[in-house]
């Protein structure tokens, strides 16, 4: 994820880097001194604007789940900073979602751009494919038609959201477990526009075995 987020060409962007709540230093140790490494490399290039791009945050003891997560890391952003991108750990994003997305903000009712989920599956792996084809329409069909009526949302990864408007709205609100969607119905309440631009911007992981597409299924049905 990081490594195609260090391809993105754009001029002027940062990444802010969470982990949250991971006791076993083995795990985000790794993640912390492969920022350091980015910005290195970063550093040696003439070309460009900032050596420090990658910015890691770990954080015990933090409430909110992804939701509080994301609230640290608004708090985080530069203060020029005019739009936030959310991008879930497993996704490897196309070096041109940025360039592609941000001037739909040139509109300045344009609360937040949002592309689809999509997902990298094994060829030969027929339980993937069987999943890939269960979560795709929503993508492709629901919310592009939703869309037409300026009433589609926030899907927590792979989108754009003006700062400003996400400050007006209050956030992230950490008691919600759909806290994407909920805060992209909040943002709309506040007068703001959306738009859902169908092509695939980034691909991300399919649960590898039924136990773990299970768990993932109940936890948005016990809302």
């Amino acid at each position: 994820t990081l490594d195609y987020l260090a391809k993105i060409n754009y001029p002027n962007f940062e990444v802010i880097v969470i982990d949250n709540n991971t006791s076993d230093e083995g795990l985000w140790k790794p993640i912390q001194k492969h920022c350091k490494n980015l910005n290195d490399t970063i550093s040696q290039n003439p070309e460009s604007e900032s050596g420090s791009r990658f910015r890691f945050f770990h954080k015990n003891n933090m409430q909110g789940a992804k939701a509080g997560a994301l609230n640290f890391a608004l708090e985080q952003t530069n203060k020029q900073a005019e739009i936030i991108g959310i991008l879930d750990a497993d996704y490897c994003a196309d070096s041109s979602f940025l360039k592609k997305l941000v001037s739909y903000f040139d509109d300045p009712s344009v609360g937040f751009v949002q592309t689809p989920h999509d997902y990298r599956v094994e060829e030969n792996n027929h339980f993937q494919k069987a999943c890939y084809w269960e979560y795709i329409p929503a993508y492709r069909l629901k919310i592009a038609a939703l869309n037409e009526w300026m009433s589609s949302y926030i899907i927590g990864t792979m989108c754009l959201i003006r700062k400003s408007a996400l400050k007006k709205s209050g956030g992230w609100s950490e008691w919600c477990l759909t806290e994407d969607a909920e805060c992209g119905l909040r943002i709309h309440a506040n007068g703001y526009s959306s738009v859902y631009v169908r092509e695939t911007m980034g691909k991300g992981l399919i649960p590898e075995s039924f136990l773990d597409y299970k768990k993932q299924r109940l936890s948005l049905i016990h809302i």
